[in-house]
Protein backbone atom coordinates (compact mmCIF):
# COMPACT_ATOMS: atom_id res chain seq x y z
CA UNK A 1 0.00 0.00 0.00
CA UNK A 2 0.85 3.58 -1.23
CA UNK A 3 0.28 5.36 1.85
CA UNK A 4 0.33 9.20 0.55
CA UNK A 5 -2.24 8.15 -1.88
CA UNK A 6 -3.76 5.42 -0.34
CA UNK A 7 -3.31 3.14 -3.35
CA UNK A 8 -1.94 -0.53 -3.26
CA UNK A 9 1.69 -0.95 -5.11
CA UNK A 10 -0.30 -4.07 -7.04
CA UNK A 11 -2.83 -1.96 -8.16
CA UNK A 12 -0.46 0.56 -9.79
CA UNK A 13 1.98 -2.13 -11.53
CA UNK A 14 -1.01 -3.94 -13.22
CA UNK A 15 -0.96 -1.46 -16.15
CA UNK A 16 2.06 -1.93 -16.75
CA UNK A 17 2.78 -5.91 -16.72
CA UNK A 18 -0.70 -5.99 -18.75
CA UNK A 19 1.37 -3.65 -21.26
CA UNK A 20 4.39 -5.64 -21.30
CA UNK A 21 2.55 -8.58 -21.61
CA UNK A 22 0.37 -7.24 -24.93
CA UNK A 23 3.81 -5.88 -26.61
CA UNK A 24 5.72 -9.45 -25.92
CA UNK A 25 2.10 -11.16 -27.06
CA UNK A 26 2.40 -9.30 -30.54
CA UNK A 27 6.37 -10.00 -30.63
CA UNK A 28 5.85 -13.62 -30.13
CA UNK A 29 2.43 -13.47 -32.89
CA UNK A 30 4.79 -11.54 -35.28
CA UNK A 31 7.89 -14.58 -35.13
CA UNK A 32 5.35 -17.26 -35.48
CA UNK A 33 4.19 -15.27 -38.88
CA UNK A 34 7.50 -15.07 -39.75
CA UNK A 35 8.21 -18.77 -38.81
CA UNK A 36 5.59 -20.22 -40.76
CA UNK A 37 6.12 -18.09 -43.68
CA UNK A 38 9.62 -19.65 -43.91
CA UNK A 39 8.92 -22.93 -43.63
CA UNK A 40 5.64 -22.65 -46.38
CA UNK A 41 8.30 -20.60 -48.72
CA UNK A 42 10.97 -23.36 -48.18
CA UNK A 43 7.87 -26.44 -48.61
CA UNK A 44 7.10 -24.97 -51.95
CA UNK A 45 10.47 -24.57 -52.96
CA UNK A 46 11.70 -28.07 -51.85
CA UNK A 47 8.86 -29.76 -53.65
CA UNK A 48 8.61 -27.79 -56.82
CA UNK A 49 8.71 -30.87 -58.96
CA UNK A 50 5.35 -32.10 -57.25
CA UNK A 51 3.38 -28.59 -56.44
CA UNK A 52 4.49 -26.64 -59.74
CA UNK A 53 2.79 -29.64 -62.02
CA UNK A 54 -0.29 -29.62 -59.81
CA UNK A 55 -0.99 -25.74 -59.30
CA UNK A 56 -0.68 -25.71 -63.37
CA UNK A 57 -2.72 -28.27 -63.90
CA UNK A 58 -5.90 -27.11 -61.93
CA UNK A 59 -5.01 -23.40 -63.75
CA UNK A 60 -5.97 -25.06 -66.90
CA UNK A 61 -8.75 -26.64 -65.54
CA UNK A 62 -9.63 -23.16 -64.27
CA UNK A 63 -9.30 -21.97 -68.17
CA UNK A 64 -11.83 -25.49 -69.40
CA UNK A 65 -14.22 -25.49 -66.88
CA UNK A 66 -16.26 -22.91 -68.38
CA UNK A 67 -16.56 -25.07 -71.34
CA UNK A 68 -16.78 -27.74 -70.32
CA UNK A 69 -20.17 -26.80 -68.50
CA UNK A 70 -21.42 -25.45 -71.34
CA UNK A 71 -21.03 -28.81 -73.75
CA UNK A 72 -22.89 -30.66 -70.21
CA UNK A 73 -25.48 -28.26 -70.96
CA UNK A 74 -25.99 -29.49 -74.12
CA UNK A 75 -26.21 -33.34 -73.28
CA UNK A 76 -22.26 -33.89 -73.44
CA UNK A 77 -20.49 -35.26 -70.58
CA UNK A 78 -17.50 -34.02 -68.70
CA UNK A 79 -15.23 -36.77 -69.28
CA UNK A 80 -16.04 -36.51 -73.15
CA UNK A 81 -15.38 -33.09 -73.04
CA UNK A 82 -12.10 -33.20 -70.78
CA UNK A 83 -10.62 -36.13 -73.52
CA UNK A 84 -11.14 -33.58 -76.14
CA UNK A 85 -9.40 -30.63 -74.50
CA UNK A 86 -6.77 -33.02 -73.61
CA UNK A 87 -6.51 -34.27 -77.38
CA UNK A 88 -6.26 -30.80 -77.94
CA UNK A 89 -3.70 -29.58 -75.96
CA UNK A 90 -1.19 -32.50 -76.24
CA UNK A 91 -1.44 -31.84 -80.46
CA UNK A 92 -1.06 -28.42 -79.72
CA UNK A 93 2.35 -29.12 -77.75
CA UNK A 94 3.91 -31.63 -80.30
CA UNK A 95 3.07 -29.04 -83.10
CA UNK A 96 4.59 -26.60 -81.03
CA UNK A 97 7.64 -28.81 -80.48
CA UNK A 98 7.82 -29.96 -83.82
CA UNK A 99 8.15 -26.56 -85.27
CA UNK A 100 10.55 -24.93 -82.52
CA UNK A 101 13.16 -27.87 -81.73
CA UNK A 102 15.33 -27.47 -85.12
CA UNK A 103 15.41 -23.32 -84.89
CA UNK A 104 15.96 -23.23 -81.00
CA UNK A 105 18.51 -25.96 -80.98
CA UNK A 106 20.42 -24.01 -83.71
CA UNK A 107 20.21 -21.10 -81.71
CA UNK A 108 21.73 -22.25 -78.65
CA UNK A 109 24.52 -23.64 -80.73
CA UNK A 110 25.04 -20.44 -82.49
CA UNK A 111 25.05 -18.19 -79.56
CA UNK A 112 28.86 -18.57 -79.35
CA UNK A 113 29.00 -17.11 -82.46
CA UNK A 114 26.07 -14.49 -82.31
CA UNK A 115 28.35 -13.04 -79.44
CA UNK A 116 31.71 -12.95 -81.38
CA UNK A 117 29.71 -11.56 -84.13
CA UNK A 118 28.08 -8.61 -82.15
CA UNK A 119 31.49 -7.82 -80.36
CA UNK A 120 32.70 -7.75 -84.32
CA UNK A 121 30.25 -5.52 -85.39
CA UNK A 122 30.46 -3.26 -82.56
CA UNK A 123 34.32 -3.01 -82.55
CA UNK A 124 34.15 -1.77 -86.34
CA UNK A 125 31.67 0.78 -85.33
CA UNK A 126 33.97 2.09 -82.47
CA UNK A 127 37.01 2.53 -84.51
CA UNK A 128 39.09 -0.13 -82.87
CA UNK A 129 39.58 -2.71 -86.23
CA UNK A 130 43.09 -1.57 -85.92
CA UNK A 131 43.73 -2.66 -82.40
CA UNK A 132 42.00 -5.90 -83.18
CA UNK A 133 44.63 -6.57 -86.01
CA UNK A 134 47.24 -5.88 -83.82
CA UNK A 135 46.52 -8.45 -81.34
CA UNK A 136 45.48 -10.99 -84.12
CA UNK A 137 49.35 -10.07 -84.67
CA UNK A 138 50.80 -10.69 -81.88
CA UNK A 139 48.73 -13.96 -81.02
CA UNK A 140 50.14 -15.27 -84.39
CA UNK A 141 53.79 -14.34 -83.40
CA UNK A 142 53.30 -16.03 -80.02
CA UNK A 143 51.87 -18.93 -81.78
CA UNK A 144 54.62 -19.34 -83.81
CA UNK A 145 56.89 -19.20 -81.70
CA UNK A 146 55.64 -21.96 -79.64
CA UNK A 147 55.36 -24.14 -82.59
CA UNK A 148 59.12 -23.85 -82.90
CA UNK A 149 59.89 -24.69 -79.66
CA UNK A 150 61.13 -28.06 -78.19
CA UNK A 151 58.88 -28.11 -75.93
CA UNK A 152 56.52 -31.40 -76.07
CA UNK A 153 52.90 -30.52 -76.98
CA UNK A 154 50.11 -29.92 -74.32
CA UNK A 155 46.92 -32.15 -74.89
CA UNK A 156 44.17 -29.94 -74.60
CA UNK A 157 40.67 -31.25 -73.79
CA UNK A 158 38.03 -29.66 -74.05
CA UNK A 159 34.79 -30.73 -72.30
CA UNK A 160 31.41 -29.66 -73.43
CA UNK A 161 29.23 -31.67 -71.68
CA UNK A 162 27.92 -28.83 -69.91
CA UNK A 163 26.86 -26.93 -72.30
CA UNK A 164 22.98 -25.84 -73.21
CA UNK A 165 22.24 -28.65 -75.73
CA UNK A 166 23.43 -31.45 -72.80
CA UNK A 167 21.45 -29.66 -69.76
CA UNK A 168 18.33 -29.79 -71.63
CA UNK A 169 18.72 -33.31 -72.60
CA UNK A 170 19.50 -34.41 -69.32
CA UNK A 171 16.53 -32.35 -68.37
CA UNK A 172 14.28 -33.35 -70.97
CA UNK A 173 13.08 -36.31 -69.65
CA UNK A 174 11.46 -34.76 -65.82
CA UNK A 175 10.23 -32.11 -68.13
CA UNK A 176 8.07 -34.61 -70.25
CA UNK A 177 7.17 -36.48 -67.02
CA UNK A 178 5.43 -33.14 -65.67
CA UNK A 179 4.03 -32.35 -68.60
CA UNK A 180 2.33 -35.87 -68.96
CA UNK A 181 1.33 -35.59 -65.35
CA UNK A 182 -0.16 -32.35 -65.87
CA UNK A 183 -2.43 -33.57 -68.90
CA UNK A 184 -3.73 -36.39 -66.97
CA UNK A 185 -4.06 -34.05 -63.61
CA UNK A 186 -6.02 -31.78 -65.85
CA UNK A 187 -8.16 -34.22 -67.50
CA UNK A 188 -9.49 -35.81 -64.47
CA UNK A 189 -10.40 -32.63 -62.56
CA UNK A 190 -12.16 -31.44 -65.44
CA UNK A 191 -14.08 -35.14 -66.34
CA UNK A 192 -15.04 -34.86 -62.18
CA UNK A 193 -17.33 -32.02 -63.52
CA UNK A 194 -18.85 -30.06 -60.23
CA UNK A 195 -17.63 -32.83 -57.47
CA UNK A 196 -14.72 -30.01 -56.17
CA UNK A 197 -17.64 -27.70 -55.31
CA UNK A 198 -20.56 -30.28 -53.93
CA UNK A 199 -17.70 -31.44 -51.55
CA UNK A 200 -16.85 -27.70 -50.31
CA UNK A 201 -20.20 -27.13 -49.68
CA UNK A 202 -20.11 -30.16 -47.63
CA UNK A 203 -17.13 -29.48 -45.44
CA UNK A 204 -18.55 -25.91 -45.07
CA UNK A 205 -20.75 -25.89 -41.16
CA UNK A 206 -23.05 -23.06 -42.09
CA UNK A 207 -25.25 -22.12 -44.94
CA UNK A 208 -23.51 -18.62 -44.83
CA UNK A 209 -20.30 -20.38 -44.96
CA UNK A 210 -21.27 -22.70 -47.52
CA UNK A 211 -22.76 -19.62 -50.04
CA UNK A 212 -19.68 -17.71 -49.35
CA UNK A 213 -16.99 -20.43 -50.07
CA UNK A 214 -18.69 -21.12 -53.25
CA UNK A 215 -18.74 -17.86 -54.15
CA UNK A 216 -15.04 -17.32 -53.77
CA UNK A 217 -14.49 -20.50 -56.25
CA UNK A 218 -16.19 -19.50 -58.88
CA UNK A 219 -15.30 -15.55 -58.65
CA UNK A 220 -11.75 -17.53 -58.47
CA UNK A 221 -12.48 -19.33 -61.77
CA UNK A 222 -14.07 -16.44 -63.42
CA UNK A 223 -11.22 -14.50 -62.94
CA UNK A 224 -8.67 -16.55 -63.86
CA UNK A 225 -10.20 -18.55 -66.88
CA UNK A 226 -11.15 -15.19 -68.01
CA UNK A 227 -7.36 -13.36 -67.79
CA UNK A 228 -5.72 -16.90 -69.08
CA UNK A 229 -7.67 -16.42 -72.03
CA UNK A 230 -7.23 -12.84 -72.73
CA UNK A 231 -3.86 -13.43 -72.69
CA UNK A 232 -3.94 -16.61 -74.93
CA UNK A 233 -5.48 -14.83 -77.38
CA UNK A 234 -3.41 -11.54 -77.15
CA UNK A 235 -0.16 -13.45 -77.05
CA UNK A 236 -1.70 -15.23 -80.38
CA UNK A 237 -2.67 -12.19 -82.05
CA UNK A 238 1.60 -11.14 -81.24
CA UNK A 239 2.86 -13.91 -82.47
CA UNK A 240 1.31 -14.34 -85.53
CA UNK A 241 2.41 -10.08 -86.22
CA UNK A 242 5.79 -10.88 -85.52
CA UNK A 243 6.23 -13.73 -87.57
CA UNK A 244 4.34 -11.61 -90.21
CA UNK A 245 6.99 -8.41 -89.54
CA UNK A 246 10.17 -10.53 -89.55
CA UNK A 247 8.95 -12.60 -92.90
CA UNK A 248 9.10 -8.96 -94.21
CA UNK A 249 12.63 -8.50 -92.80
CA UNK A 250 13.90 -10.91 -94.96
CA UNK A 251 14.24 -13.38 -91.46
CA UNK A 252 14.89 -17.00 -91.22
CA UNK A 253 11.97 -19.24 -89.62
CA UNK A 254 9.75 -16.63 -88.97
CA UNK A 255 6.69 -19.04 -88.13
CA UNK A 256 9.44 -20.35 -85.47
CA UNK A 257 9.71 -16.48 -84.02
CA UNK A 258 6.26 -16.02 -84.07
CA UNK A 259 5.55 -19.09 -82.08
CA UNK A 260 8.15 -17.98 -79.88
CA UNK A 261 6.67 -14.51 -79.72
CA UNK A 262 3.13 -16.91 -78.24
CA UNK A 263 5.47 -18.25 -75.80
CA UNK A 264 7.47 -16.17 -74.52
CA UNK A 265 4.80 -13.76 -73.84
CA UNK A 266 3.21 -15.44 -71.37
CA UNK A 267 6.21 -14.74 -69.03
CA UNK A 268 5.82 -10.58 -67.89
CA UNK A 269 8.23 -8.34 -69.11
CA UNK A 270 11.26 -11.06 -68.98
CA UNK A 271 9.39 -12.58 -72.46
CA UNK A 272 9.92 -9.96 -74.29
CA UNK A 273 13.36 -9.12 -73.50
CA UNK A 274 14.23 -12.78 -74.08
CA UNK A 275 12.33 -12.43 -77.41
CA UNK A 276 14.14 -9.16 -78.54
CA UNK A 277 17.40 -10.66 -77.36
CA UNK A 278 16.77 -13.80 -79.45
CA UNK A 279 15.47 -11.47 -82.47
CA UNK A 280 18.35 -9.71 -83.03
CA UNK A 281 21.28 -12.32 -82.49
CA UNK A 282 20.04 -14.22 -85.30
CA UNK A 283 19.42 -10.89 -87.25
CA UNK A 284 23.25 -10.50 -86.76
CA UNK A 285 24.70 -13.88 -88.19
CA UNK A 286 21.76 -13.70 -90.89
CA UNK A 287 21.18 -10.17 -92.33
CA UNK A 288 23.98 -8.80 -94.50
CA UNK A 289 24.51 -5.10 -92.09
CA UNK A 290 23.81 -4.30 -88.84
CA UNK A 291 21.36 -1.53 -89.46
CA UNK A 292 18.84 -4.73 -90.51
CA UNK A 293 19.68 -6.84 -87.30
CA UNK A 294 18.80 -3.20 -85.15
CA UNK A 295 15.29 -3.15 -86.90
CA UNK A 296 14.41 -6.48 -86.62
CA UNK A 297 15.09 -6.11 -82.42
CA UNK A 298 13.00 -2.48 -83.11
CA UNK A 299 10.43 -3.94 -85.03
CA UNK A 300 9.82 -7.03 -82.13
CA UNK A 301 10.21 -4.21 -79.37
CA UNK A 302 7.84 -2.28 -80.86
CA UNK A 303 4.59 -4.66 -81.09
CA UNK A 304 5.30 -6.11 -77.50
CA UNK A 305 5.32 -2.52 -76.40
CA UNK A 306 1.76 -1.90 -78.50
CA UNK A 307 0.39 -5.57 -76.88
CA UNK A 308 1.83 -4.42 -73.51
CA UNK A 309 0.52 -0.83 -73.44
CA UNK A 310 -2.39 -0.42 -75.45
CA UNK A 311 -3.75 -4.01 -76.59
CA UNK A 312 -3.78 -5.91 -73.41
CA UNK A 313 -4.75 -3.38 -71.00
CA UNK A 314 -8.59 -2.81 -73.39
CA UNK A 315 -8.84 -6.63 -73.91
CA UNK A 316 -8.13 -7.42 -70.62
CA UNK A 317 -10.21 -5.20 -68.60
CA UNK A 318 -10.28 -2.89 -65.78
CA UNK A 319 -11.64 -5.38 -63.70
CA UNK A 320 -8.39 -7.29 -64.12
CA UNK A 321 -6.08 -4.26 -63.49
CA UNK A 322 -3.68 -4.98 -61.20
CA UNK A 323 -0.79 -2.93 -59.75
CA UNK A 324 2.18 -3.21 -62.26
CA UNK A 325 5.25 -3.08 -59.17
CA UNK A 326 3.55 -5.00 -57.50
CA UNK A 327 3.21 -7.79 -60.40
CA UNK A 328 6.86 -7.48 -61.61
CA UNK A 329 7.80 -8.23 -57.54
CA UNK A 330 5.31 -11.37 -58.23
CA UNK A 331 7.31 -12.71 -61.32
CA UNK A 332 10.51 -11.98 -59.62
CA UNK A 333 9.72 -14.23 -56.32
CA UNK A 334 8.16 -16.74 -57.88
CA UNK A 335 10.76 -16.96 -60.76
CA UNK A 336 13.31 -17.20 -57.44
CA UNK A 337 11.06 -19.82 -56.11
CA UNK A 338 10.40 -21.75 -59.17
CA UNK A 339 12.55 -20.53 -61.94
CA UNK A 340 10.48 -20.05 -65.47
CA UNK A 341 7.49 -21.85 -64.47
CA UNK A 342 7.00 -19.50 -61.48
CA UNK A 343 7.04 -16.62 -63.68
CA UNK A 344 4.37 -17.89 -66.49
CA UNK A 345 2.61 -18.91 -63.29
CA UNK A 346 2.96 -15.57 -60.84
CA UNK A 347 0.28 -13.08 -62.31
CA UNK A 348 -2.84 -16.41 -62.26
CA UNK A 349 -1.12 -16.74 -58.92
CA UNK A 350 -1.74 -13.05 -57.99
CA UNK A 351 -5.25 -12.96 -59.44
CA UNK A 352 -6.46 -16.07 -57.59
CA UNK A 353 -4.99 -13.97 -53.94
CA UNK A 354 -6.47 -10.81 -55.25
CA UNK A 355 -10.06 -12.37 -55.22
CA UNK A 356 -9.50 -14.11 -52.03
CA UNK A 357 -8.71 -10.32 -50.57
CA UNK A 358 -11.85 -9.19 -51.93
CA UNK A 359 -14.27 -12.09 -50.18
CA UNK A 360 -12.28 -11.51 -47.03
CA UNK A 361 -12.51 -8.36 -44.78
CA UNK A 362 -9.11 -8.73 -42.88
CA UNK A 363 -7.71 -8.97 -46.33
CA UNK A 364 -9.43 -6.25 -48.49
CA UNK A 365 -6.86 -3.49 -47.49
CA UNK A 366 -4.31 -6.33 -49.27
CA UNK A 367 -6.93 -6.73 -52.01
CA UNK A 368 -7.00 -2.57 -52.41
CA UNK A 369 -2.80 -2.81 -52.26
CA UNK A 370 -2.61 -5.57 -55.08
CA UNK A 371 -5.13 -3.40 -57.45
CA UNK A 372 -4.08 -1.08 -60.36
CA UNK A 373 -5.48 2.40 -61.39
CA UNK A 374 -9.15 3.08 -61.20
CA UNK A 375 -9.61 0.17 -58.63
Amino acid sequence: MNEAEGVPVNAQEAPVVAATGNASNRVAGAAIVVIALVAVVSALAIARAFVVPVILAFLLALVFSGPCRWMRRRGVPEPVTAAGIMLGLVAGLLTTTAILAIPVSKWVEDAPRMALEVERKLKDISGVAAAVAEADRRIEEAAAGAASSKDQPVEVVIDDSSGPLTTVAVGAPLIVAQTVFVIILMFFILASGSLFYERLVNVMPSFADKKRAIQIAYDVEQEVSRYLLAITCVNAGLGLAVGISLAMLRMPNPLAFGLLAFVLNFVPFVGAIIGVVVSFGVALITLPTLSDALIVAVAYFALTAVEGQFITPWLVGRHLSLNTVVILISVAFWAWLWSVMGMIMAVPLLVTFRVLCSHIDTLKPFGEFLSGPGK
